[in-house]
């Protein structure tokens, strides 16, 4: 949605999440007319395939000088590099964990509105739908059609009940983990106190909540799983701590933060250090640059790729073991395609079922 908006506005303001439609139309700048436009008609831009096969071969589209949000770059490149390192086409990994962080600054962003109370806690249960639904269908189909995964995989359930050790059966612990953080927090938001005192303090609040959760990351109360990196409760503090970056608006509170990454991250991935460096940089970017420079082309790619991570994500598992061996290169591409795919699916569903 960002990139649409800043293509028709020309920059995105930062507060653009903020705004009403009717707020935005107002920063839109009128279009010249160029001296064919006779009687007050403006050309209209090329729609389709001509538009874009313009904006792959226009020189000005590599140079412009609009923003990318550093989110939606993140979650771009972060599902390339997650499911080119299954395929064994490079090895760097990590971004699972940085777009944990990621979730959490969206979750503040778009979720905790000054909306109602009643208005928020409805959002936060349809967006727990949008992930938990189209994944439960997904895994569900797998589970029928395979012999890699069993019913607790579909009713995304595998963390709690500890069902295995196979890299199969933790395949979908990301998406467990979060709807589990999402169904949690709904319901602490739906509680009058914490939705006031999110209001009033809105920094204060998911870092006290991100203190709490270092329980969990350093596993006091012995809640993890054989796969400590992966269990809900070691992994929350990161998607607090995005939250918390979105809610950063100084520098201090921004020097805190990345103490706080620099200090907490390092032991999470054992003998591992080029991962925690990546989660630390890729964390920190988020923290401190909100938007990036952007080159139009590979913005609207990095746009579809973020917008379909999740289902990039989901339905990889069941193309790439086929086609790693032999052909690496064409099970990246074709398990980035699926999952386009599949995201596509999925919202004309869900609109047909109105749960945006």
């Amino acid at each position: 949605m960002s990139l649409r908006l800043e293509e028709a506005l020309g920059r995105l303001p930062a507060d653009w999440h903020t705004r009403t439609i009717r707020d935005l139309r107002t920063l839109i700048a009128p279009v010249p007319q160029t001296p064919d436009a006779r009687g007050g008609s403006v050309p209209r831009p090329g729609r389709g395939l001509r538009r874009a096969l313009h904006t792959w071969t226009s020189p000005d589209s590599w140079r412009t000088r609009r923003t990318v949000e550093t989110g939606v770059v993140l979650r771009a490149v972060g599902i390339v590099l997650i499911v080119g390192s299954h395929v064994r086409v490079f090895d760097i990994k990590g971004f699972a964990h940085i777009l944990l962080g990621v979730a959490g600054y969206n979750f503040a962003r778009f979720l905790l509105t000054d909306a109602p109370r009643r208005e928020r806690v409805r959002r936060l249960w349809r967006s727990i739908a949008r992930i938990a639904v189209p994944s439960m269908a997904w895994i569900t189909g797998a589970v029928l059609l395979t012999d890699f995964y069993d019913p607790a995989n579909a009713l995304l359930l595998n963390t709690l009940l500890d069902q295995g050790n196979d890299r199969f059966d933790w395949a979908y612990w990301f998406v467990e983990a979060l709807v589990y953080f999402l169904i949690a927090l709904a319901l602490l938001m739906a509680v009058p106190l914490v939705d006031r005192l999110e209001r009033r303090y809105a920094f204060g609040v998911p870092l006290a909540v991100m203190a709490i959760s270092l329980v969990g990351r350093y596993d006091l109360l012995d809640l993890a799983s054989a796969r400590p990196q992966l269990s809900p409760s070691v992994v929350f503090w990161l998607f607090a701590l995005g939250w918390a970056a979105a809610r950063a608006d100084t520098v201090r509170q921004r020097v805190l933060l990345t103490a706080v990454l620099l200090l907490t991250v390092p032991g999470l991935f054992q003998d591992q250090p080029l991962r925690t460096a990546l989660v630390i940089a890729g964390l920190g970017l988020l923290i401190w640059v909100p938007v990036l420079p952007s080159l139009g082309p590979l913005s609207a790619l990095a746009g579809v790729l973020a917008s379909s991570s999740l289902y990039i994500y989901l339905t990889h598992y069941q193309l790439y073991p086929y086609l790693q061996e032999d052909f690496p290169l064409t099970a990246l591409f074709a398990s980035l395609a699926l999952g386009v795919g599949y995201a596509a699916v999925v919202t004309r569903v869900a609109r047909a079922a109105r749960w945006l």
